[in-house]
């Protein structure tokens, strides 16, 4: 029948969704930090505390793209909910 072909189909398209949202710089050295960094900030942005400073090490910020992008992945996975401008970003930050 055709059952099993579709569960097999549908199986591997699930399987294949499941590495799209991994970052190309997960197995460099400089994205764990970053992840770190980014996700201290997010914690620290709880509802009702006082705005902090991002914790970031400006010197591989400026100069790794794997630590920008741990960063940015830990502190969305970090941060409370609620839309708000990642610290960080070229908006925040006027960076890359």
């Amino acid at each position: 029948m055709r059952t099993p072909a579709f569960l097999a189909a549908t199986f591997l398209a699930l399987s294949l969704t499941a590495c799209v949202g991994a970052s190309k710089y997960e197995n460099d050295p400089m994205y764990d930090p970053g992840f770190q960094d980014g996700c201290a900030t997010g914690t620290a942005r709880t509802p009702g505390t006082p705005p902090s400073k991002p914790v970031r090490d400006q010197v591989s910020w400026d100069a790794s793209e794997a630590y920008r992008a741990g960063w940015k992945a830990g502190y969305s996975s970090c941060a409370p909910r609620g839309g708000a401008d990642i610290p960080g970003s070229d908006r925040d930050m006027g960076g890359r």
